[in-house]
């Protein structure tokens, strides 16, 4: 009996560090000041992912009590073409429309996936959230690929709504 006191403590106290290291904030900034309305302390990436998807992201923070606007953009050749928006009377470019998607991002920010896209020379990638912009050269020899703790960060919510069940079903059997 002893035994298994030992092992169901062992158990909740992984399970209890596991959660708290998944639920604690990885960055926040609850300040309302006005130093930072450029957000460049977080830059716009793009890389692509291993199914060939092109993930650009957009770190801009939305203004508050306003609709919130965004619009992904790229430039090619000094000709500029919406990539996907939600900006009433503004259209995408054909070739975008139903291979593009945007997920909104925590605490703030946007992700646009452009599924099975490589590009082929230097591009711009533009972002607008609510009239604020960022914009990132992409050199097409030197395009990273996405790096897979990356992809664990954006996913860990996902992540602990799977292993919380799974630890109580655990702590459960123990007993």
């Amino acid at each position: 009996m002893r035994l298994l006191e030992g092992q169901l403590t062992t158990k909740l106290l992984v399970w209890s560090v596991t959660l708290s290291v998944l639920m604690s904030p990885i960055h926040c900034d609850d300040k309302d000041d006005d130093n930072d309305d450029d957000n460049d302390d977080e830059e716009m990436t793009v890389c692509q992912e291993e199914d060939n998807d092109l993930r650009v992201t957009c770190p801009l923070q939305p203004k508050p009590n306003y609709h919130t606007e965004f619009e992904f953009s790229m430039s090619k050749d000094k000709r500029e073409v919406i990539i996907y928006t939600n900006v009433s009377g503004t259209m995408p470019d054909p070739s975008f429309r139903h291979n593009t998607y945007v997920q909104e991002l925590e605490p703030y920010g946007f992700k646009l996936t452009m599924m099975h896209f490589t590009i082929t020379e230097n591009t711009t990638f533009m972002c607008k959230v609510t009239k604020e912009a960022k914009s990132l050269f992409v050199d097409v020899d030197t395009l990273q690929p996405c790096s897979a703790i990356s992809v664990f960060l954006q996913s860990y919510p996902q992540l602990l709504s799977l292993l919380l069940p799974l630890g109580i079903i655990q702590t459960l059997e123990a007993l």
